[in-house]
């Protein structure tokens, strides 16, 4: 029973994306939208260690997660967009970043081929939660501008994007067979 556990946590992160969004679309709710989100985010680290621990990690969790990212991720995104509380093209940006991610994921899972995040898509997603998290309690507080600072930190979230991208391109065996040999390599 115990081992479904990691897979709801993940399930859960997923949904918590339309509810926040739904908050910050129906009225003034960012405030809990915000603690909502945090903690959504703040369990893609736990269902991952609590898969480890319990012995719990499934190929299906592995297929989880990267969906729940993206169901946590883009309806906020364009809920952000649609109150004004994030720059247009930086949503849309950031929202064709992860249909990329997305479609590719699907792309490779139909194959039953796992790919491993790099630790700069890691630490891209830590940006975009923390993004994220700025941009949906839009401040005012100590007299900073939150908006400003969430969207400089969606810009570094996208900069890391395009890094990882250019890892995974010039490390997956998937992509490896289908560039032409060039002299001298393997």
């Amino acid at each position: 029973m115990l081992r479904w556990v990691p897979n709801v946590i993940t399930i859960a992160r997923g949904l918590a994306g339309p509810l926040v969004a739904g908050l910050l679309l129906v009225g003034p709710w960012n405030w809990l939208g915000f603690w909502i989100f945090v903690g959504a985010i703040a369990s893609d680290l736990v269902d991952g260690w609590v898969a480890r621990r319990l012995g719990a990690a499934s190929q299906l969790g592995e297929w989880l997660d990267p969906l729940a990212d993206k169901l946590l991720t883009v309806p906020v995104w364009l809920a952000l967009a649609s109150i004004g509380f994030a720059p247009a093209w930086l949503v849309f940006l950031a929202v064709a970043r992860n249909v990329a991610v997305l479609g590719a994921w699907a792309l490779l899972a139909r194959g039953f081929v796992s790919v491993a995040p790099s630790k700069t898509g890691q630490i891209m997603v830590a940006f975009e939660g923390v993004a994220l998290s700025v941009l949906v309690f839009h401040g005012p507080w100590n007299g900073t501008h939150w908006p400003s600072v969430g969207t400089a930190l969606g810009v570094v979230s996208l900069a890391l994007s395009g890094a990882s991208l250019v890892i995974y391109a010039a490390h997956h065996p998937l992509l490896a067979i289908s560039r032409p040999a060039t002299a001298g390599s393997p």
